[in-house]
């Protein structure tokens, strides 16, 4: 199995445990317009690189959020680049999320 496929699939399998949540079957075969990693309330697109730069563009983005709005979840875009995850979100629910962490 080719490395790049090996480390992805393991950042899936990670994200998914860490988020008590499961792995999208055959989400990167390209017929399947899923988000990779779903929970409860997310669904989350996931890209991994060893490069100390990433590419994220507009319908990257515009996939993701359609896959998870489908779904009827909120989407995530996660992306391990160097070993290291990072995490978009929309706006939306950014600031969703900050007024939940005030009203505690």
């Amino acid at each position: 199995m080719d490395r790049r496929i090996r480390a992805s699939r393991m950042q899936e399998r990670r994200l998914a445990q860490e988020m008590g949540g499961v792995t999208t079957a055959g989400s990167g075969n390209g017929w399947a317009v899923k988000n990779d990693v779903r929970t409860k309330a997310w669904s989350i697109e996931c890209k991994t690189t060893s490069a100390a730069r990433f590419s994220l563009t507009h319908r990257d983005l515009i996939n993701a959020e359609k896959n998870a709005l489908l779904d009827m979840r909120e989407m995530a875009f996660a992306i391990e680049m160097q070993g290291r995850t990072w995490v978009v979100l929309p706006k939306e629910t950014f600031l969703r999320l900050i007024d939940r962490e005030e009203d505690v």
